[in-house]
């Protein structure tokens, strides 16, 4: 396993202790690890969101292709 070293200020380490009370946490390195896999593995709501309407987006799109009434941006940029 890599070791890691890191600097955090005075009140990020007080939020850090309280958290790491409030969760159960028996030391840093175990509350680190933890942020880490959370972090890869849950979006944040505006991630969810954009996800969401770009589906959203592309379902559209593929109802209007599919009735002919999609132009590709290259149709769509042609000079009149």
């Amino acid at each position: 396993m890599a070791t890691v070293f890191f600097k955090i200020n005075n009140t990020q380490e007080k939020e850090v202790k309280t958290l790491m009370k409030e969760e159960g946490y028996t030391n840093k390195a175990e509350f680190f690890r933890f942020l880490v896999k959370f972090y890869k593995y849950h979006k944040s709501p505006e991630e969810i969101r954009f996800e969401k309407t770009t589906q959203e987006l592309a379902e559209i799109i593929a109802k209007l292709d599919k009735k002919g009434k999609f132009k590709s941006l290259t149709e769509q940029l042609k000079d009149a």
